[in-house]
């Protein structure tokens, strides 16, 4: 299965054998050769339209289809816990968020990762326990598609210093949660983000 961002809002590309719960409320559509995955795009920009599921045979052919339209853009991203294991979470734009960034020339993913959550939060000593997950969402910018591939890690700290928030990257807070006492279904962040810390949460507990 494959979340696929639009305008925050997800479009499941899956096999009719998995697992929906989640996603239920969301329009289904079953891929025919008829379907033009472009105009599935464009009709999941309209204000009115929610999220999709689109069931496929090959929900990764489908989904290499689909990125062959858009320029790929990599970044790498954290899910930091502390010493007493609380979640590292930052506000930006009016919205709860997780440090990441786009990869800079010469840098491997990691140390992308790394630095972001470093140069977005004012913390150190960070390591890299495993790779969790890729996530998926696009943006138009002067006329052009693309696609955002953010790369996220788990990481640990023993950092305790003070949290710096980057702001002139707009963020405003930074601080420690506990992530089993947030309740990811009404918590303020965008949906990707929400996705992925719901995916976190039921493979760690």
């Amino acid at each position: 299965m494959y979340k696929f961002f639009i305008n925050d809002k997800p479009l499941i590309l899956t096999s009719s054998n998995e697992s929906l719960n989640t996603f239920e409320a969301y329009k289904q559509i079953s891929m025919s050769k008829e379907l033009n995955l472009m105009d599935l795009v464009r009709k999941m920009e309209e204000p009115q339209e929610h999220g999709i599921r689109l069931i496929c045979d090959d929900p990764t052919e489908t989904m290499q289809e689909l990125k062959a339209n858009f320029t790929s853009i990599h970044a790498g991203g954290g899910i930091v816990f502390n010493a007493s294991g609380e979640i590292l979470m930052m506000r930006r734009l009016e919205k709860w968020d997780l440090p990441k960034g786009k990869i800079d020339p010469g840098e491997t993913i990691e140390e992308g990762a790394i630095r972001e959550v470093e140069e977005e939060c004012g913390l150190n000593q960070l390591k890299i326990k495993r790779f969790f997950d890729n996530t998926y969402h696009t943006y138009k910018l002067q006329g052009h598609r693309f696609l955002k591939v953010t790369h996220w890690y788990e990481m640990e700290t023993q950092f305790t210093g003070e949290l710096v928030p980057q702001l002139e990257e707009n963020i405003t807070e930074v601080c420690w949660m506990r992530l089993l006492e947030i309740d990811l279904n009404s918590f303020d962040t965008y949906e990707s983000i929400r996705q992925l810390l719901l995916d976190f949460k039921s493979q760690t507990t």
